[in-house]
């Protein structure tokens, strides 16, 4: 059984966590980070095998985690979509 690991206190530990890396635009040379918007964090269910591994009971399903966020350049103004996805520690 996959236990549901993601929290309201959590959830808003890993928003804070990425609103505290910077990111920046990759089409102006502008040094300053780019703002971000609508930053959201989610549990997901990814069908998973390992490389070498043949599909088990502990496997197959695995419980992961996704951040969105929607970026804009405050100086050329171009807009991004981020969209991370942790998959959790490898087992070995």
């Amino acid at each position: 059984m996959i236990r549901d690991y993601l929290s309201e206190e959590s959830e808003k530990q890993i928003i804070e966590h990425f609103n505290s890396m910077d990111f920046h635009c990759i089409f102006c040379n502008n040094p300053n980070p780019v703002d971000k918007t609508n930053v959201y964090c989610e549990q997901e269910r990814l069908n998973f095998y390992p490389l070498g591994q043949d599909m088990s009971l502990y496997n197959n399903l695995r419980t992961s985690l996704r951040v969105t966020a929607f970026l804009v350049c405050p100086q050329c103004k171009n807009k991004f979509f981020v969209n991370i996805l942790d998959q959790g520690k490898i087992i070995k």
